[in-house]
Parts: structure tokens; sequence; C-alpha cells
């Protein structure tokens, strides 16, 4: 008697979804065929072979316990159960750098760099984290590396040149949201913070910093269009003085500082009488002449107030206006 033997060929069960989800990683609908059109610009449509999906559309696992993470390792969004706590941990042995001068709001870490104050400010964006890692809250941290987060400053765009580490620590940065640390003397009174860059270890996606001269100069908005102030302080990069109608600018710059402006041809200087709310007129000044290390004198058509106050956009410049002009 023959026997015949059947194979059966093997199933294919990596069935192909389609998840609507909303910035928060929120998910909204779940298709086994995709969205045409998509009525919000703040959703995103994804596809994805994850079988909890099938449990989701059967109402046999709750949609309220999952969300849409961005998987680091694949580059690409999934589907992944919510939890509050926050697992940290790198996803590999290379080095991400810090962005400067990006949005705060677009990263998950963000660091200012108070460099006269010689602080550092490290934030937290726990909303972002909350929905990249699909955390419902961040109630618990776990890990097994107190260094994950510590922030490596390098000779600029080489990582393999390392100059000092700020320390930071992951229970004080998601309790409250930032971390201050003080920076050392050694870093403080060494670095030139315009020729530096900064790395880590790739636990989140997204890093950015920032350089500002002092704490008191970042507007309540919080983003990073700093506008500083004048001061009658010596040792500033710039000193503005006025007799009559006749204003002097002693410049303390020269071509190694070019960097400062990135780009500008003229620096704005608006001229107030006290506060802010005082307009009385503005300065333009051509920033190559700024880097001639010499004296200039131009003539303003409005009268100099009694206490000038300038301000300015510029996040490394200072500013001098001397002594109060008494007449």
């Amino acid at each position: 008697m023959d026997t015949e033997t059947l194979i059966k060929p093997e199933q294919n069960n990596n069935r192909t979804y389609f998840i609507v989800f909303d910035t928060q990683g929120k998910i909204h609908k779940i298709n086994s065929s995709p969205v045409s059109e998509l009525t919000d610009d703040t959703l995103t449509q994804i596809e994805s072979t994850n079988p909890v999906c099938k449990k989701l559309l059967k109402g046999t696992a709750s949609i309220k316990k999952f969300g849409i993470i961005w998987d680091v390792v694949k580059e690409k969004w999934d589907i992944s159960r919510r939890s509050s706590t926050l697992v940290l941990e790198s996803n590999n042995n290379k080095l991400l750098p810090f962005i400067f001068d990006t949005d705060k709001e677009d990263t998950e870490i963000f660091v200012n760099i108070f460099y006269n104050d010689g602080t550092a400010v490290i934030y937290a964006n726990r909303d972002k984290i909350k929905s990249i890692k699909n955390l419902s809250d961040i109630k618990e941290i776990t890990t097994e590396e107190t260094d994950l987060l510590d922030i490596y400053i390098t000779k600029q765009n080489d990582p393999d040149y390392l100059i000092a580490i700020i320390k930071a620590d992951p229970l004080t940065l998601f309790k409250w949201g930032k971390q201050v640390v003080k920076l050392d003397s050694n870093i403080t009174n060494n670095i030139a913070w315009q020729k530096v860059s900064m790395y880590t270890k790739p636990v989140f996606k997204n890093y950015g910093w920032n350089l500002i001269a002092s704490e008191n100069q970042v507007p309540a908005s919080g983003t990073n269009t700093v506008v500083q102030t004048s001061s009658n302080e010596d040792k500033k990069n710039i000193n503005i003085n006025v007799v009559d109608n006749k204003l002097t600018i002693t410049s303390m710059l020269d071509k190694q500082h070019k960097s400062y402006f990135e780009g500008q041809r003229s620096l704005r200087i608006i001229v107030c009488n006290k506060d802010p709310d005082n307009f009385i007129g503005s300065i333009d000044i051509p920033v190559d002449l700024l880097f001639k290390n010499k004296s200039n004198t131009t003539i303003i058509d409005f009268k100099w107030p009694v206490e000038p106050l300038l301000l300015y956009k510029n996040n490394y410049v200072t500013i001098s206006t001397g002594e109060k002009n008494v007449r």
C-alpha cells in the first residue's frame, strides 16, 4: 500500500494592519485596509504586522493600554503596551550629538549653558518622552546604568576629543523636569563654548543645547530667542557712550568672534529709558565694524536717555552703557 504524504504550505501570519494615531501617540483607528484620506493634519497612518492589532480589533485587548512608539533601533513607528515605568537604556554604543540652537520643545533632553553664571540647566521634556516611550505617566524609573544621561563636552564635531563631562541624575531630572548643575571652575575658565560640541548615549532620539550669558536673560516664553539687556558694568564685549548726540562704540571683539553673530550683517540695538516699555529709538551697528578693535562714532537723531536700557538679540555679546548719562 502506497502512502502519500501531503505537506501543506505554511501560512503567512504576518498580516498587515493600518493604524491611525495622533502626535501624542494615542491610537484613533486600526483597520485591515488603509484610510484613503486623513481629516486632520495631526494624524498619521502607519502599517504594522504586530499580532496585537488582531486582538484590539476583536476587542480581546484594551486599546487604552496600547499606544504608538518610535523604535530607535528599527527607525519606525510601531504599536506597544503603555506603562508608567520609564526604562532608561542605551540602544547602541554610538554617541548622539546635541543639536545647537534648536527648539527646546522639539527635543527630549535640552541643555542651557549659562556661561556667566557657571551653570548648566538640563531639561527633560516629560510629555514628549511619555509619548515616545509609550507611557501613560512617569511614576517610576528603572535603569542599570547611572551615567546613561551624562553629557560629554568635546572638541567641536570631534566626539573622540573629550574635554569634560556634565553628570545628569535621572531621578532628579524626571521628578522635577529639570536639573541645575554647577559647573566646575576648570570647565568655566578653560572652555571656549563657541568651539565645543556635546554628545550623549542614545537613550532618546532628539537632544539640543543653547548658549546664553545668564539665566535671567531667558524670556518667560521659554523660547531660544534671547533678548539681552545692557548694564553699566565694566569688562563687556562692547561699550557704548554718548555725549550730546555723538555716540561712540568701543568693541573688544575681533575676527575670532564672528561665530557670535551667525551670519548677521548688523546688530540692532533698541534704546529704552529705564525699562522696555519706554522706547526711545534704535541703532543698527554693522557687524564688520565690531571686529576692528577700535572706537567708532556716529550721530544719533534721538535724545539719549539719562538711564539707558539697551535691548538686543544675541546669545553671546555683552554690552555696557557705562555710567548713567547725567546732564
